[in-house]
């Protein structure tokens, strides 16, 4: 089944089930059909990712991150998937409760392509989703799906 035109396949990997609650009924009450897969921690996600690569699974057009993840960190995560051929060009969005310097630094240069505080996000998801969904969506060129 092809996705509708524009529309974005999204893998959210969050151990807070509440906010990735409120991100995929945010990202639903703005009409659009993107697609999302959720993971509540990095090493069922990787696992998905992979049987992704093995043509199980779809691979996803932008991954969010949650920084602070149960067993193996959001951190490792996103250096794990930078440094593998069939994830590193997939755009991993940062949504982490942290505005530690360090921490949007330390993502930054494992390769994050964008870092958002849960704070700003969740107090003003509407516009925030609208403009990540417009750039994204829309004004962005993305891989070509495997």
């Amino acid at each position: 089944m092809e996705p509708v035109e524009g529309s974005l396949r999204i893998l959210l990997i969050d151990d807070n089930h509440d906010h990735a609650k409120i991100l995929q009924w945010a990202f639903k009450k703005t009409g659009r059909k993107d697609e999302f897969t959720y993971f509540d921690d990095g090493s069922s996600a990787l696992q998905y990712l992979k049987s992704a690569n093995n043509g199980a699974n779809v691979r996803p057009d932008l991954i969010f991150l949650d920084l602070n993840l149960p067993r193996l960190d959001g951190r490792e995560v996103l250096r794990l998937l930078k440094s593998e051929e069939d994830t590193k060009a997939i755009p991993v969005i940062i949504v982490s409760s942290s505005e530690r310097e360090e921490d949007v630094r330390k993502a930054y240069e494992l390769g994050a392509s964008s870092y958002l505080s849960k704070s700003t996000l969740l107090n003003d998801v509407n516009p925030v989703l609208q403009t990540i969904q417009a750039y994204w969506g829309s004004a962005a060129k993305l891989p070509n799906r495997k």
